[in-house]
């Protein structure tokens, strides 16, 4: 639900941003009459529009793709550190009993 509002009002912000762009644009052509300012305004903003969204398409297809790259990143990086710990683990246990055994073998 909040991302379809959140979507909307991107929309309606591009709508707006079209708009102003259309009617900036059609105030540099002083010759068009009123309908065909409006005419032209109309595909302006349906231009717009349009590029705007495959801008946003090609964001959520990097932004997904940059989220894989990250995961498999993340999941190696993970083995990794489970890997160090379970080594410094087994070590620190051969240690202990190396220094056991000495303890046990001096002292006797």
């Amino acid at each position: 639900m909040i991302r379809e509002i959140e979507g909307y009002l991107m929309v309606e912000a591009a709508r707006a941003e079209g708009r102003v762009a259309a009617h900036r644009f059609t105030e540099r052509v002083p010759w068009l009459t009123e309908t065909q300012a409006e005419d032209v305004q109309r595909a302006y903003v349906d231009a717009y529009l349009s590029l705007r969204r495959e801008l946003w398409r090609e964001a959520v297809g990097r932004a997904g793709s940059l989220r894989g790259e990250y995961e498999e990143r993340y999941r190696v990086l993970r083995a990794r550190v489970v890997a160090g710990a379970l080594f410094l683990g087994v070590g620190g246990a051969g240690v202990a009993g190396i220094v056991v055994r000495m303890l046990m073998v001096g002292g006797a």
